[in-house]
């Protein structure tokens, strides 16, 4: 009898441990504790550096310069590391840290703007204005990313109106290679603005900026289901051109039977209804659930298939109004990002993301699935979003026409085989973006070669000759820079 309850027990902790394993990452138990080995969330290239400085005042940060240039040391800037292409550190370099300069110094209610140092998160900045019944313009679906690297990115939101970062930005000063503090904006120092802004920190280092914010307006979110082919003629009638629209976001199936061909979209529109606590701050539920979901998905398609439904009923609410306010349409639970936390010794998630004039989007979706399924790709969620053509900035990535962008996450082994593959499958995905007058995000891993980086980015060579001219002794490097100057 005692053998059998230490088989059943045995049995039922391998069960448990198993199923743990999509909840709990083990590997990071085991993971390097070397401070100076460096890498992002990707995991895909560590590196050692010389020394990650977390500095808090302006001072500390010109000291370091001074010691750079003495040395002749590279520098990088690292924020939340959530780029995934080595942009936030280089070999042997001195990492800034930017996490702990982080204070809120001015909040101009009347004409709302606040003022806010680079390392600041976004969540801090929507918990100090929202007493004041203000919101963000513009961010990532998460609020954990830092100011300054959202500016670095030229990152873009769900906002239809002002869909990319630059769009808000009112001015910013900069620390340079010489340790000087310029304040740059678009009539001051404006080919800087151009630069720093999707600049991916190599002009200097971003101290604070001066943000646009927006009214906490009361939205109301609905969502509808969709045929991917009539998604551009929707969003031409329904969306762009309706006054009332603020907000959009399209999730694509993950499922076999309608891979990337059914679609959730869910809009958030200005309504006069309300509720109680309608301003409170909402944060992430279920994490432990999602992440045991979310798990299951990476490894299994009738997962895919479950987490489909259960997004489509639980996240995205068809055939459900939802009553929030602006600042939660941008947090968790709709922005969730703990159930996303992943560490495994073997293999990576990462994300990628194209932007496709709208015009074109039903071709490259067609194109993007056969390459998907044919390289049988583990891809584990897409999100579709739009954004506003703007040529404010050298590296804009919808310089000329309004685009949708399309970001997909894929789970990816790290062995040398697996990722040479990913590579080959994603230059075959740029070719298909360029060849519908389309661009990548230059955020994500270094897969794309030189030679398509600069079909999607005209003002490539332009670029890395201006960062010459203002930074001559390349201070200022990252894995990206060392990849494409060259």
């Amino acid at each position: 009898m005692k053998k059998k309850l230490y088989l059943s027990l045995g049995l039922l902790l391998i069960i448990l441990l198993y199923a743990g394993s999509f909840v709990f990452s083990y590997s990071r138990i085991l993971k390097s504790s070397d401070p100076l080995l460096i890498t992002d969330v990707a995991r895909l290239v560590p590196l050692k550096v010389h020394r990650v400085d977390t500095l808090d005042n302006v001072e500390d940060l010109k000291k370091v310069l001074v010691e750079a240039r003495e040395k002749k040391l590279k520098v990088s800037i690292s924020g939340s590391k959530h780029s995934q292409g080595g942009h936030t550190y280089y070999q042997d370099a001195i990492v800034l840290d930017m996490s702990s300069f982080n204070k809120i110094l001015d909040l101009d209610i009347e004409n709302k703007i606040i003022r806010v140092q680079s390392g600041a998160k976004w969540k801090d900045v929507q918990k100090y204005i929202n007493p004041y019944k203000l919101a963000v313009k513009v961010m990532q679906s998460s609020y954990v990313f830092t100011i300054g690297g959202t500016l670095s990115a030229n990152a873009h939101g769900r906002d239809l109106d002002r869909s990319s970062v630059v769009e808000t930005v009112r001015s910013f000063r900069l620390l340079n290679a010489n340790g000087e503090i310029l304040n740059v904006s678009r009539t001051e120092n404006p080919e800087l603005f151009k630069l720093v802004i999707g600049g991916y920190g190599l002009f200097g280092v971003i101290l604070d900026v001066d943000i646009e914010l927006t009214d906490n307006e009361i939205y109301e979110q609905k969502s509808v289901v969709m045929d991917y082919k009539d998604l551009p003629e929707y969003f031409q009638k329904n969306i762009k051109g309706n006054p009332e629209e603020e907000m959009m976001l399209v999730r694509p199936s993950i499922t076999t039977d309608t891979f990337l061909r059914e679609l959730v979209v869910a809009t958030w529109n200005k309504t006069d209804k309300t509720k109680e606590g309608i301003y409170d701050l909402t944060e992430e539920e279920n994490v432990m659930r999602d992440k045991f979901i979310f798990g299951l998905s990476r490894k299994y398609t009738w997962a895919k298939n479950w987490r489909w439904d259960l997004q489509k009923k639980i996240e995205t609410g068809v055939g459900e109004a939802r009553i929030m306010s602006r600042t939660n349409a941008m947090r968790p639970p709709l922005a969730p990002l703990e159930l996303l936390d992943y560490y495994s010794s073997g293999d990576t998630d990462i994300l990628q993301e194209y932007f496709i004039p709208v015009k074109n989007f039903v071709p490259f979706m067609d194109e993007f699935r056969d390459i998907l399924l044919k390289d049988k790709v583990n891809t584990i969620s897409f999100t579709i979003r739009y954004v506003k053509a703007n040529n404010e900035t050298y590296m804009a990535y919808a310089p000329t026409e309004d685009a949708f962008a399309i970001i997909y996450m894929s789970n990816v082994a790290l062995s040398k085989k697996a990722q040479e593959k990913i590579e080959q499958t994603t230059q075959k995905i740029v070719d298909t973006a360029i060849n519908n007058s389309g661009t990548y995000y230059l955020t994500y891993q270094l897969y794309p070669t030189k030679e398509q980086m600069r079909k999607a980015y005209l003002n490539t060579d332009v670029f890395f000759a201006k960062k010459l001219q203002y930074d001559p002794s390349e201070m200022f490097v990252n894995k990206f820079y060392e990849k494409y100057a060259k």
